[in-house]
């Protein structure tokens, strides 16, 4: 029995299921269907019955419309589930799978839209979206699989490189038949990468593919197969690492950092110390050969050694500017001599400061040392930390990064709350170095990377140091006294009676003053992170400063605090979504969503 004609039905059946039944009566597209049905009925009377079905929904009452478009679809779908076919000849073989490091998910359709949007269009905004989605683990959806590899082509090079670098590796061997089928040596743009993530997934079943990419791609994917040579291919590298196209010594310096030979080292040592340094000092910060990173200590060290002897400005700020590069791309990790070299370079911070450039100066030496120090080795932060009387404003709030990655909660605190207690002008305010520094230890926790205080299930902490270990208590304590809301946002713990009350304070007098909703958002959000009893009210109360033309951007942020927010709030939350725009409701009900689906 020929299924085609059902299969119109059917199709033109959803269509107007989602068009609304009222508009089906006398439907044209339906109706050109009724001969052949009937024809077909001759033969075999359940396609008689459909004929009748639809024909109740064509000259049917609109009172009864959508009952015959139910009846209709229903026994469409009910024949046409009948015709289906399971199971399938021939002997039952286990399936390769992909293990993608964790559990996969079922993201929600307001979360996916979105998201395949961005990946499928053009436009602003789209790489934030990417890279949240990726932060969050949305990608283990495996129906952004293929969105995702066709994004290899996106016209925007950051997107498609986050997606080459970060997403599709995830993904493992499981892709490589896409990545083969879409390949073209001869092509640009996303087939260069492409080829680096074949060789990177499958580095022997790429071999070949890497030698004809060289033999006959295109000048992109041949770059990008310089890169993907090994130890074998020496020779070859170091010919490549003298070309005059820079993008294929880049490709050749990246290559030749990752091989363990005397003449690999000495090609990228003399590149470090020349005018290639940028894209040399790139490569040998993504490898791991502790000898690259000797090279890059011995050449930073000479290079420091010569700024004080530097009489001309601009050749001052030439040296400065090549050495906060270099300094920069210190590979991550413990390595003995970047260590000794960056103690021995923060030692003599005083004394480059002297020296003074046209565009870059010495103390930018001692900065930069400082902010490498703040991410450095756990010795490399015991040494900044315990300098932070010496240092100034802007350093200390790098060495209070430092501390929060080596020091105990209580430690942290004996150690940095002086400033936060010490005496300040409120009016010089950056002009008194005590009010200078107490902004600073305030700064260094408000840009805490690794606390978070909202119990978020998307939120992983990819710090490389050290864990979301709670702040001491008496910071909270300390915020409160010096009346600091922000501070108190920042440190917020459920049930602290104080930060309550003081919360609590600042909302009311802040909500007399309100014009929008934006002028409450901190209120309303550190009430929340608080868990204070009133904290529903207050968000309510904020919203309720809403005019008919007020943006959206001045509410907007109140719908991402719904997940923390008690279920008892779900019912009002949907009352008020339901007064808003398409648009503005859908991110309402999907944080509405996460509030309802939360585990308590």
């Amino acid at each position: 029995m020929s299924i085609a004609v059902l299969t119109q039905v059917y199709t033109e059946a959803r269509r107007l299921a989602i068009a609304g039944s009222v508009v089906t009566r006398g439907d044209f597209r339906l109706k050109k269907l009724l001969p052949p049905l009937e024809q077909a009925g001759k033969q075999a009377p359940i396609f008689a019955k459909v004929a009748e079905a639809a024909t109740k929904v064509i000259d049917g009452p609109e009172a009864s419309s959508a009952e015959a478009l139910l009846e209709l679809t229903s026994l469409v779908n009910a024949v046409l589930y009948t015709q289906g076919e399971t199971g399938l000849a021939g002997k039952l073989e286990a399936v390769e799978t992909t293990d993608l490091g964790g559990s996969i998910v079922q993201t929600s359709a307001r979360v996916l839209k979105p998201l395949l949007e961005a990946l499928s269009s053009t436009g602003s905004g789209r790489l934030e979206l990417v890279k949240d989605a990726h932060d969050r683990g949305l990608f283990r959806d495996l129906r952004l699989v293929k969105p995702a590899l066709a994004a290899l082509d996106d016209p925007y090079p950051e997107i498609a490189e986050l997606i080459a670098e970060k997403v599709l590796p995830v993904y493992g061997k499981a892709i490589l038949p896409e990545l083969r089928a879409k390949y073209d040596l001869k092509g640009t743009k996303g087939h260069p990468r492409r080829l680096t993530l074949m060789h990177a997934i499958d580095p022997a079943g790429a071999k070949e593919l890497v030698k004809a990419a060289l033999d006959g791609g295109s000048k992109e994917v041949k770059v990008a197969a310089i890169a993907c040579l090994g130890a074998d291919d020496l020779s070859f590298l170091l010919e490549q690492a003298a070309a005059k196209a820079q993008d294929v010594r880049a490709a050749a310096y990246r290559a030749l950092a990752g091989i363990d030979k005397p003449d690999a080292v000495a090609v990228l040592a003399k590149a470090v110390a020349g005018k290639d340094y940028e894209i040399a000092a790139a490569a040998i910060e993504h490898g791991t050969n502790p000898k690259l990173v000797a090279v890059l200590a011995t050449e930073i060290r000479s290079a420091v050694d010569s700024v004080p002897k530097l009489k001309d400005k601009k050749q001052i700020s030439t040296a400065v500017e090549r050495i906060v590069h270099l300094f920069c791309c210190f590979p991550k990790g413990e390595h003995p001599a970047a260590d000794a070299l960056i103690l021995d370079v923060f030692a003599r911070r005083g004394e480059l400061a002297k020296t003074k450039g046209a565009t870059f100066s010495g103390s930018d030496i001692g900065e930069t040392v400082v902010q490498v120090m703040a991410d450095g080795s756990k010795a490399i932060r015991q040494a900044l930390v315990a300098a932070h009387a010496d240092l100034t404003a802007d350093e200390l709030e790098h060495a209070f990064t430092a501390g929060r990655g080596c020091l105990t909660s209580a430690k942290l605190f004996d150690t940095f709350s002086p400033y936060m207690t010490a005496k300040v002008d409120e009016k010089k305010k950056a002009k008194d170095p005590a009010w200078a520094k107490r902004e600073a230890v305030i700064d260094g926790i408000e840009c805490d990377p690794h606390h978070r205080n909202r119990d978020d299930e998307d939120d992983d902490d990819n710090g490389p140091y050290h864990p979301k270990t709670p702040y001491d208590p008496r910071w909270l304590d300390l915020a409160v006294g010096i009346k600091r809301l922000d501070l108190v946002q920042s440190l917020a713990q459920p049930g602290h009676a104080a930060a309550q009350a003081f919360a609590k304070a600042e909302f009311d007098a802040a909500l007399k003053k309100a014009k929008t909703p934006i002028d409450v958002q901190q209120h309303v959000t550190t009430l929340i992170d608080l868990r204070h009893p009133n904290a529903v009210e207050a968000f309510f109360a904020g919203l309720g400063k809403r005019g008919k033309k007020t943006p959206y951007y001045h509410y907007y942020w109140f719908a991402n605090s719904i997940p923390q927010l008690p279920k008892e709030a779900i019912t009002r939350l949907e009352e008020f979504a339901a007064t808003l725009p398409e648009h503005e409701s859908n991110h309402w009900l999907e944080m509405i969503h996460k509030l309802r689906t939360k585990s308590e």
